[in-house]
């Protein structure tokens, strides 16, 4: 009796293991044929993303069960960021790998059904930090991260949820916005009056903050070309021009676009010495009643352009900007 009993036991542990391998076979089969990677490779729009999930090897996690959320950017987002082909992104392996982990959320998360506000924390599945805003006014209702706007939501993979970008997403690599500005070569001068001001310490900490760091070139077009002439200057008076440059809070460029009036299609920032700057949007002749920026209104009335946008740090955002905001100089 007892070995029958064994007997049969066994037996129906090995039918129940059978059936396991069994499940197990159709999820990975599910997967294979239903997954965000098989997805990425059917849509066209995403031939980029697929090549940079392949090339960098990120492919086998996003073939496992999951649950995942993607970020995955557009192919016109690839090559807004200077990727032309996707030789380029095979050249770019190191970055790409950096990127690809960052773009994964390990949740099945509709990130169109998150709360209306902005700068929602989210923690990447590299432990880095994403800011994802969920807003609406009368004329249009977004969803951004890191101040790109997601322009198809949601969709559905068997292991997860597709979500496509309008720009390419990277995690931030400077514990501050003090160092975002140090680390460019196109910001030294400005750097040079956070450090003669003293307000490159404050910057270090706390926030978070916003940044619009002039250019080199607007500081030469006032005189001041080198560092050594930053280094001569009052530091009361740098004091004063680098806080009119700076925002208490992270900011994305798209934050203000959201944020604008919709009649005047402006919005009036108050800066940390407490001027006011007026952003004025920029139409996105590519889609009607969209926006793709904003242009500044500095003393005097002077048309400021953003040429660089949304360079992250730990403690907030840098956009740089070819002209100074202030004629206190």
């Amino acid at each position: 009796m007892k070995l029958t009993i064994r007997l049969g036991g066994w037996l129906l542990g090995l039918l129940l293991l059978g059936a396991c391998h069994k499940d197990d076979g159709k999820t990975a089969d599910n997967v294979t044929s239903n997954g965000i990677v098989q997805k990425a490779y059917n849509n066209f729009s995403l031939y980029f993303y697929y090549t940079s999930l392949t090339s960098s090897g990120y492919a086998d996690t996003l073939n496992g069960p999951g649950p995942f959320t993607v970020i995955a950017p557009s192919n016109a987002a690839f090559q807004a960021a200077g990727f032309s082909s996707g030789v380029d992104i095979v050249h770019a392996s190191d970055s790409i790998r950096t990127m690809m982990p960052y773009l994964v959320l390990r949740q099945r998360l509709a990130i169109d059904s998150t709360p209306m506000a902005f700068n929602q924390v989210l923690t990447a599945s590299d432990g880095k930090k994403m800011y994802l805003t969920h807003w609406g006014n009368a004329r249009d209702t977004a969803v951004v991260v890191n101040g790109s706007r997601i322009s198809t939501l949601s969709q559905p993979a068997s292991n997860g949820l597709i979500n496509v970008s309008d720009g390419v997403l990277y995690p931030s690599v400077f514990s501050d916005v003090q160092a975002a500005v140090s680390g460019d070569q196109n910001l030294t001068l400005f750097n040079a009056a956070l450090v003669t001001s003293g307000i490159d310490a404050e910057l270090r900490q706390g926030g978070p903050y916003t940044l619009f760091a002039p250019a080199n070139s607007a500081f030469s077009a006032i005189g001041v070309s080198s560092t050594k002439a930053i280094f001569q200057m009052d530091p009361v008076t740098l004091k004063a021009l680098v806080r009119a440059h700076v925002v208490s809070g992270r900011k994305f460029i798209y934050d203000y676009i959201l944020q604008a009036d919709v009649t005047t299609n402006t919005y009036a920032e108050t800066m940390a010495d407490g001027s006011m700057v007026t952003m004025k949007l920029i139409p996105d002749n590519t889609t009607p009643g969209r926006f793709k920026g904003v242009t500044l209104s500095a003393a005097g009335g002077t048309t400021v352009n953003v040429m660089r946008s949304n360079v992250l740090a730990d403690n907030g955002v840098v956009h740089t900007i070819d002209k100074l905001l202030t004629t206190n100089n």
